[in-house]
């Protein structure tokens, strides 16, 4: 038993280590899931975060918003609005930013997309 905990211990501490230098590589980067609101309940994104000494990456995106097919939704990340999209015909938007577009992000960093209305559609946090 005291074997299993000291590998148990020995792996996990191999794991806290080698996660955070992959995301300092750049790695695969950040994903986070951003969850409906009650107004959009099928609602769907996610936010994708990747960061290297040479470049910043910042994509969200959310679909199944059909019923918004033609409108544009706002990205909004740390409180500051990112940009636009039109939703396409089949019900999805995405933005893109690079460099010094991206705003700063970090652990609890928020993000939002909702409608030109100001509706909530869906959010989450870094």
């Amino acid at each position: 038993m005291k074997r299993i905990t000291i590998l148990l211990a020995t792996a996990a501490l191999a794991l806290a280590v080698s996660v955070p230098a992959v995301l300092a590589k750049g790695g695969d980067g950040t994903r986070i899931a951003l969850k409906p609101s009650k107004a959009f309940p099928a609602a769907k994104g996610s936010a994708k975060f990747k960061a290297t000494a040479e470049e910043r990456q910042l994509e969200v995106e959310v679909e199944h918003l059909r019923r918004l097919a033609g409108k544009r939704v706002t990205f909004v990340v740390g409180g500051k609005k990112l940009g636009t999209a039109k939703v396409g015909a089949l019900g999805a938007a995405q933005i893109e930013r690079r460099n010094s577009a991206v705003p700063a992000v970090r652990a609890g960093t928020a993000v939002s997309v909702k409608t030109a209305g100001g509706v909530l559609i869906a959010r989450g946090s870094f």
